[in-house]
């Protein structure tokens, strides 16, 4: 499919990247503290588009950023943080930084609002969550559930970019204590994957609360597929990009009927 929709890595990733800060910020029209968890791959790259794009496209908005990883050899990722550490308002920390922010918001010491963006893992993610981002991953998971499952979207928002961290593209995996991340939007990128048909599927059991919201809430953005496309795959549910639409992101209604 890549051949016939084929655009460089980078011009896919800042559409990506922009498009998903725009659903960001419409879902959090009052949040000014946005924390930009990034992963080593792609879906980092995508992390790091946003949280730049967030600093320049919301007034006062303080943006911190953790990429644990860094860019590596990788000239385009270089390219990413480069432009994130000139732009004002953004700035890197370390995961001390991210585990309190965490920390005074499970435990309930801070209710000073903040918006939490998961872009750590995307589709291709495998097998058990691995060094540096155990602890981090345990506490985003914990961000969602127990007490802090119904706190107020004004004042706790999680965001996952293409599919929940801890996820592998088939469904939710447990994280910890059988406890699954369930962020408050999922911004699928170019198309939902197949974990998405689990969200309130009723042949898994009674799902939570979180995760049928997640069914209704879901947005695709990024990089549509052409209709040339969508007619040879067969994949007509997935929203698409016309030529003359200015919107960035479409709703996907999931929810079962």
């Amino acid at each position: 499919m890549s051949g016939e929709n084929a655009q460089p890595l980078e011009a896919l990733m800042r559409t990506a990247g922009r498009s998903a800060a725009s659903a960001t910020l419409d879902r959090t029209p009052t949040h000014q503290a946005f924390v930009v968890l990034c992963g080593p791959g792609n879906n980092g790259g995508d992390g790091l588009v946003l949280a730049r794009e967030v600093a320049m496209r919301r007034l006062g908005a303080e943006v911190k950023v953790w990429y644990p990883k860094g860019p590596g050899s990788s000239e385009l990722y270089a390219k990413l943080v480069a432009e994130c550490e000139a732009t004002p308002n953004v700035e890197f920390v370390d995961e001390a930084f991210v585990l309190r922010a965490m920390r005074e918001r499970i435990e309930g010491e801070s209710r000073a609002a903040m918006c939490f963006v998961d872009a750590l893992f995307g589709f291709s993610f495998k097998g058990a969550v691995r060094e540096p981002f155990i602890d981090v991953m345990k506490s985003l998971t914990a961000l969602t559930n127990d007490v802090c499952a119904t706190r107020d979207e004004t004042e706790l928002f999680t965001v996952s970019l293409d599919i929940p961290s801890g996820w592998n593209v088939d469904g939710a995996v447990a994280v910890d204590d059988d406890r699954v991340f369930m962020p408050n939007l999922m911004i699928s990128l170019t198309a939902p994957k197949r974990c998405c048909a689990t969200f309130d599927d009723p042949n898994l059991g009674e799902r939570h609360e979180r995760m049928k919201r997640m069914a209704t809430t879901h947005v695709v953005a990024g990089a549509f597929l052409t209709e040339k496309l969508c007619d040879k795959y067969d994949v007509h549910a997935i929203p698409l990009r016309r030529d003359d639409s200015k919107v960035e992101y479409a709703p996907l209604e999931l929810t079962r009927k």
